[in-house]
This record gives C-alpha cells, structure tokens and sequence, in this order.
C-alpha cells in the first residue's frame, strides 16, 4: 500500500477521534469547571497524539532485542493513566455519559479494513490481519446501530454485548501483535513479521487509539451496567 495513503488512513482517524471525543465531552457540559475540563481533556489528548507521532516517526517504538516492548509500555501506561484521571475527576465523568454518543465513537474501528487491505499487499501477516481487522469492521459498522436503537426494548443488553465485543477484539488484536512482532514476546515468525505495527502510522493503533477505545467501552460499560455519573445542573 501507498505510504502516503496509509498515514492518511491512519492519522485522518485518529485526528477525527480527537476532535469527535472532544464535542462529546463539550456537549455535556454544566458548568464552567466542567467547560473548562472538556477543553483541558481535549488538549491533553491532541498533545499525547502529537507526541506519539513524534515518538513513532523517530523510531521510539521499534522492538528491542531484550525488555519489555515500548508499545505494550505505552499502551499500560496510557490505560493507568486514564482510569486514573476518570477516579480523580467526577467533573471527567460527567462529560462521559451520552452512552448513544459514546457508542458511535467506535466508528473509527472501520479503520481495521486498512489491516486486511496491508495483508493482501503482502505487509502484515493474516494471522493478526483477520480477526482484529475484520473485528474492528464489525464493530465499527454496527456503532451507529446499536447506538440508535439502545432505547429500544433489548437495547441497553444489545450495548452491553456490543461493548463486551469490542474489549474482546481489543485483547485479540493487542495479543496477536506482541506475539508476531520481533522482539521478546513473539512467539510466531511469520514473512511477513509484524514488525511493521511497531512502525509510524500503524504503531498509532496500539498506542493512542486502542486505550481511548478501551476506556470508552469501559466507561460505557460502567453506566449501562448500573452506575450514575451525571451530576446536576445548577439551579
């Protein structure tokens, strides 16, 4: 695949995950101080894309040949620091409760079609190309639906096995990487590798977007399965 158009599909994705988790968290402010961490949070999110890029195009996340994988580093301390910021922040919690909004953020998953079309030019390896691309697909294809009929009867169960697929593939994809890229967790030595995932653009994946999607499906998960975050609007 064109390099160009692989950093297009990519970084256009990733761009629009910003902005669109940003008008999601804007949309449910209250407050002033719940404005102004929808602003701060949309900030923080735009400087941690920027410096992966950054970290990326220098070749930051390139398999060592000894310790643990820079990728799988990132993505465990991205993941700390998310559910970190939602247990100190109940004014973070409370832009997070559009559920309908917070399932069509998985639009981007479509992206995984990038995954299948680099394994037929021969770039990745089908053995992770196929179940986290074309499980991506499904999720991504079928945000807009569940999201538009969780108010119908069975809706908020359809989103609770919607956001328990999700996860899954997110393990599956994140899995299967560290066990075909070089490096100390790979297990199979395919033609291709993968190392080309520990690469800019794709490396973006790992590192910036699957922990955003896994804390979307989990905050998502929290409040369908019972929990309150919205907080009052003042009188």
């Amino acid at each position: 695949m064109n390099a160009t158009l692989l950093v297009a599909l990519i970084v256009v994705p990733a761009v629009t995950v910003v902005f669109a988790l940003f008008l999601v968290m804007w949309r449910e402010r209250t407050t002033p101080r719940t404005a102004a961490v929808a602003i701060v949070s949309g900030v923080v999110l735009a400087a941690w894309l920027v410096g992966t890029c950054k970290a990326a195009l220098s070749g930051f996340y390139f398999p060592p040949m000894s310790g643990p994988p820079p990728v799988g580093v990132q993505l465990t301390v991205a993941l700390a620091g998310l559910t970190l910021c939602l247990v100190a922040s109940p004014s973070l919690r409370s832009l997070l409760t559009n559920q309908q909004n917070l399932i069509r953020l998985n639009v981007w998953r479509l992206v995984g079609a990038v995954f299948v079309a680099l394994m037929f030019a021969g770039q990745v390896p089908a053995l992770w190309a196929l179940p986290a691309g074309l499980g991506d697909v499904a999720i991504g294809a079928t945000a807009f639906w569940v999201a538009g009929r969780l108010d119908e009867p069975g809706g908020v169960r359809r989103a609770v096995i919607f956001n328990w697929l999700g996860l899954l593939d997110l393990v599956v994809a994140v899995g299967l990487g560290m066990t075909i890229s070089p490096g100390p967790t790979q297990l199979f030595h395919l033609t291709p590798s993968g190392e080309v995932l520990t690469h800019f653009p794709l490396v973006l994946v790992p590192t910036f977007l699957v922990p955003l999607a896994v804390m979307v499906h989990v905050v998502s998960l929290r409040q369908l399965l019972g929990a309150s975050w919205r907080v009052r609007r003042p009188a």
